[in-house]
């Protein structure tokens, strides 16, 4: 049976951890390509490189406890796994070349270190990943807080190739609480509305709402949830009204030729973390706690939050996942058919994290608005 994970993805390294075949033995595992190297920083965190891995052929099973596991001498072939590093909604298949275990130094987004023994693997084509640990322990501190970058500070294993469970990671939309959300009845505060209320959708006039629900987020203990401040007029045209204060996934309308060049289309949505690079966008620092909403209509939308277009709650199986068991399972008992359907159709195309982060820099770049 296929297994799939979550990873972190570290980038490329030019040097093979496995330049002979034919043996369990990562030769090159050791050399100072790998150990004493930190991969992800400040500016290009890896918090933001997690990536969902799936086996694709010949994962043999371990035989000691049954998991599956990758091999880099498979007596039946090259081992394969598909993921999509670049970003573009399409998966690609990667082979599998070579694992070790390292002590590694985490650094958190919070600044906070933790060292601890951690699984890494490479493609054949040179990328490199963290892969869950057979150690239960290891994975509670790899999930325990956004992980800015990773240090491999020494070689324990050249032979390591376990990677059979799952990283948690938790990514969801929410607006913060006092977000002014555009109705027939005038501008009212997300906290204010209830399931039926009406609220006005750029596509389709006033829709109801079908499903409503909030939650309080301790940020000290969950720093990857710490919210993302747009301030007013941030995104051009004077928009947001007021500073509007959404989570890192949460989507907003770009507008823009830059967008229209690189995309074939002017309107796309993008995470509010993606934009963090224009003046008037930043992670907010000076609070410990946030409630966030968030709200369903019987197709996802656009609404105005603080004037400024943002997305509705984008159902499917994975955003389904990110909004909690009980919120879950509130939303499947109003639409039971949720639970087995593809992704419902975007109100706007949706940018992945890398496309939107370039697109982000060229606004920058030509000093324009992501409002045009």
């Amino acid at each position: 049976m296929p297994t799939t994970w979550n990873g972190i993805y570290l980038g490329h390294v030019a040097q093979s951890m496995d330049p002979q075949e034919g043996n369990n033995v990562a030769e090159n595992a050791g050399s100072s390509q790998f150990v004493g190297q930190t991969f992800g920083s400040a500016t290009e965190p890896l918090y933001e490189q997690i990536v969902s891995v799936e086996a694709a052929d010949f994962f043999d099973t371990n035989s000691t406890n049954g998991t599956s596991v990758l091999n880099q001498n498979n007596s039946n072939g090259t081992d394969e796994f598909t993921t999509d590093i670049d970003a573009d909604g399409v998966d690609e298949t990667y082979q599998f070349d070579a694992g070790a275990a390292y002590w590694a130094t985490i650094t958190y987004f919070d600044g906070t270190t933790e060292t601890v023994a951690i699984p890494v693997f490479q493609a054949t084509t040179g990328d490199l990943f963290v892969g869950p640990s057979l150690a239960p322990a290891t994975n509670t501190i790899l999930a325990s807080k956004a992980i800015t970058s990773i240090r491999l500070d020494s070689l324990i294993e050249n032979e390591y190739s376990g990677v059979t469970t799952s990283r948690p990671v938790v990514d969801f939309a929410c607006f913060a609480a006092g977000t002014m959300i555009a109705t027939p009845a005038g501008d009212v505060r997300i906290e204010d509305l209830s399931q039926g209320d009406l609220v006005l959708t750029a596509d389709q006039d006033a829709q109801q709402i079908q499903w409503i629900g909030g939650a309080s987020v301790d940020l000290v203990a969950a720093p990857n949830m710490r919210p993302v401040r747009i301030s007013a007029g941030a995104l051009g045209q004077g928009l947001p009204s007021h500073d509007l204060i959404v989570s890192p996934q949460h989507r907003v309308l770009v507008r823009s030729k830059i967008a229209q060049r690189m995309f074939g289309t002017d309107e796309v949505l993008v995470a509010a973390k993606q934009l963090l690079e224009l003046d008037g966008i930043a992670l907010v620092q000076d609070i410990d706690s946030v409630t966030y909403y968030h709200f369903l209509f019987d197709r996802h939308q656009m609404v105005w939050s603080n004037g400024a277009l943002t997305e509705s709650l984008f159902t499917g199986p994975e955003a389904l996942k990110s909004v909690g068991p009980a919120a879950r399972d509130e939303i499947l008992a109003l639409f039971p058919e949720l639970e087995n359907t593809p992704e419902t159709v975007p109100a706007r195309p949706i940018i992945p994290g890398r496309k939107a982060r370039q697109m982000a820099a060229r606004h920058v770049r030509n000093g324009q608005s992501v409002l045009s």
